[in-house]
């Protein structure tokens, strides 16, 4: 289908959700929970969610950052002292050592990781959307 006239002519019974289709399963959004710290370990969980707030209903790859900013913009390049790992849900590709990941998720669109550090430091973790939106955690806080 090609899309032939812009958003300010208005769509036709049927057309615009034929344009919203094309979004289906694609992560537009994401919840990111960050857990409470337990020995030295910070679990953190990802829902991707589709265009209509729903789960996200297959795997998809993520692009995915340690930052310094609750807004993503300053890629961090000291964070934890163990590679972060996967817990249960999801797979991880690490592009730069501690720092820069690409992540898979689970059919249902989560994600499951576990940072681990034994100092005491802050970092916030940031995925990209393939829209190119970044969602970004809350602080990550290691304090033991």
């Amino acid at each position: 289908m090609t899309i032939t006239k812009h958003i300010g002519e208005g769509f036709g019974k049927g057309e615009l959700y034929d344009v919203l289709k094309w979004f289906n399963n694609m992560p537009v959004d994401a919840d990111i929970t960050v857990g409470a710290e337990g020995t030295n370990t910070i679990d953190v969980a990802i829902q991707l969610k589709d265009y209509l707030g729903n789960n996200v209903a297959t795997p998809t790859y993520i692009p995915a950052y340690c930052c310094t900013t609750s807004a993503g913009t300053t890629k961090e390049t000291t964070t934890v002292s163990t590679e972060t790992a996967i817990l249960t849900d999801g797979e991880i590709l690490v592009v730069t050592a501690k720092t820069e990941y690409t992540l898979l998720s689970e059919a249902d669109g989560k994600i499951g990781l576990r940072f681990t550090d034994t100092g005491t430091n802050s970092f916030y973790f940031a995925i990209v959307l393939p829209t190119g939106r970044i969602v970004v955690s809350d602080v990550i806080t290691f304090t033991t």
